[in-house]
């Protein structure tokens, strides 16, 4: 995922504009890895370090993590094995955890660097653009699709406010349950990208990604999909595991 990366989160912290069926956005910050697996490791090993000595980590500030791995993917992505993604509730509670990592934790991330190498070490400004209707548990598994998108001519950030109820709208409509998530580049992404923002829609298996898909593809078919400020290209999707939540 060299340049398609985001992530879900929970519903949690500060908040900024605004959003259909909510009076603020719910607004994070995410830190993104983007790794390989050494020599004999796999993803089995990763979870279970991961499960053990990160989760008994006691950051001081309220921080979740995932891991993610690729279900449908291209060769241009990069070719990763796995991202861990971790989020806290703003900028300066990720300074803060790293603060505390860098002084604490040196033993758990030589444990991780045995098991994988890493390309990049990334942070971004996460909004929520619609809230999942419920709330993740600890261990909970899905499905992200991610999309990289530009916005049209003359449309900017001013117009996602607007644009956001009718997709909240069109989504009601489809029943969907899961999130959607708008994903601003920040510290340690790649600059030569051209992409403006990223879109992160949540999914709790792939059978319900593929009905989003089909009814998508009926919309632009008849015209209702609510695509009126930005081009976004195809989608790729991990599937998502949830490690800790910001409630633990």
């Amino acid at each position: 995922m060299k340049k398609y990366f985001t992530v879900i989160l929970l519903s949690f912290v500060s908040s900024v504009c605004f959003s259909d069926n909510h009076s603020s956005y719910n607004t994070y910050t995410g830190e993104v890895l983007q790794c390989n697996l050494n020599e004999g490791k796999d993803v089995d090993d990763v979870m279970r370090m991961v499960k053990n000595d990160w989760y008994e980590l006691d950051y001081p500030v309220q921080y979740e993590g995932w891991v993610l791995t690729p279900a449908l993917f291209a060769a241009s992505d990069g070719g990763y094995d796995l991202f861990w993604a971790g989020f806290t509730s703003n900028n300066s509670d990720m300074g803060a955890s790293l603060d505390w990592f860098n002084e604490n934790a040196s033993k758990v991330f030589a444990k991780w660097q045995n098991l994988v190498s890493c390309a990049s070490w990334s942070h971004w400004d996460i909004f929520e653009a619609r809230t999942p209707t419920s709330t993740t548990v600890e261990g909970d598994t899905g499905y992200w699709a991610f999309h990289s998108c530009n916005f049209k001519e003359n449309k900017g950030a001013s117009d996602l406010r607007d644009n956001d109820k009718l997709w909240n709208q069109y989504l009601d409509e489809l029943g969907h349950d899961g999130g959607v998530w708008r994903w601003w580049a920040g510290g340690g992404t790649d600059t030569e990208t051209s992409n403006d923002y990223y879109v992160n829609i949540s999914f709790s298996s792939m059978k319900e990604y593929g009905d989003y898909r089909d009814a998508r593809m009926q919309s632009m078919i008849d015209g209702s999909l609510p695509e009126q400020i930005a081009n976004c290209k195809a989608p790729r999707v991990y599937a998502a595991n949830n490690i800790k939540t910001f409630a633990n």
